[in-house]
């Protein structure tokens, strides 16, 4: 009878009641310790001091943001081999998301090139083409299946405080591995100023073969279009450089080309012109997504090299 009795100082609870109540603590800490913070921030935020010139550098900003969003969003998407909405989407929601759980006023979230190529590098190893609709399919769930795995990893590396990790990881890794990436975006994203389709590939030198061997269907409108929207760019960033008190003109460079390219493209109905556009996208707000996490049937694959 003497050996049935709990040990002292015991209250009975399992191990996993235990780390429960002590998450459910954590995270109590970690909220209240934010919203004091934002809290102290809004009080000590004074708007007789917020002048007019900052007023319209902020609207600036986000008309240039918000209109420069939408071609990124779409271009990501594409890198990614998903529909264009995905990265409409993927740039809408994240934001949303920032603004209750984040702490940094700088940092912008939302689709990256790097993480697009990597989950098309990916993704492709294991579907193929997917030309047809149901590899086209079969691609769509994977992509949000792996969404849910690097969501699950975020959440555990936050929670046991892991991010030292990184530490580890020389310069010399970080910066090559950006730099190589960089070239690969950078060479996939040429087939939409030359105005023909390029096999993708990872390896550069199979790259440029392939852009030489499809240079035959090489498309002047296209790449009229896409160079002079760069040499516009180029031109009015060294204007704002050049000349500090225009430094407007290089904040609203983006801006202005977008617009403008859209207003041509429109008036001049170049779709029929022969320059390819994007086209027809998908209205409203995208489908509930959740039933497409389970069954993890290429679990092993997702998760593997």
């Amino acid at each position: 009878a003497i050996h049935d009795l709990p040990p002292p100082h015991s209250t009975g609870e399992s191990t996993l009641t235990k780390l429960r109540r002590k998450m459910c603590q954590y995270f109590f800490r970690h909220w209240q310790t934010y919203f004091s913070q934002q809290q102290r921030q809004i009080r000590g935020t004074n708007l007789r001091h917020y002048c007019q010139k900052h007023f319209w550098c902020d609207v600036v900003a986000g008309l240039t943001v918000g209109v420069m969003v939408v071609p990124q969003g779409m271009s990501y998407a594409k890198l990614a081999g998903l529909p264009v909405q995905y990265g409409l989407y993927g740039a809408l929601f994240p934001v949303w998301a920032y603004a209750v759980f984040g702490s940094s006023r700088q940092l912008a979230v939302g689709p990256v090139a790097i993480v697009s190529l990597m989950l098309e590098s990916g993704l492709s190893r294991i579907v193929g083409a997917s030309d047809n609709d149901a590899n086209s399919a079969l691609y769509e769930n994977l992509a949000i299946q792996t969404s849910l795995l690097v969501a699950i990893t975020y959440i555990l590396l936050g929670l046991f405080r892991l991010g030292f990790v990184t530490v580890f990881l020389s310069h010399a890794v970080t910066s090559g591995f950006t730099t190589g990436a960089s070239v690969i975006i950078g060479c996939s994203q040429l087939k939409y100023i030359l105005g023909y389709d390029v096999p993708r590939s990872d390896v550069l030198h199979e790259m440029i073969k392939n852009f030489i061997n499809g240079i035959g269907e090489f498309n002047y409108k296209t790449f009229l279009m896409g160079g002079s929207s760069l040499v516009v760019l180029v031109v009015l960033k060294y204007l704002g450089r050049r000349y500090p008190n225009k430094e407007w003109i290089r904040a609203t460079g983006p801006l202005f080309v977008s617009s403008l390219s859209i207003l041509v493209t429109y008036l001049g109905d170049l779709s029929e012109k022969g320059l390819p556009i994007v086209g027809t996208i998908p209205r409203g707000f995208p489908s509930c997504t959740a039933k497409s996490w389970f069954p993890l049937t290429h679990f092993g694959d997702l998760i593997g090299p």
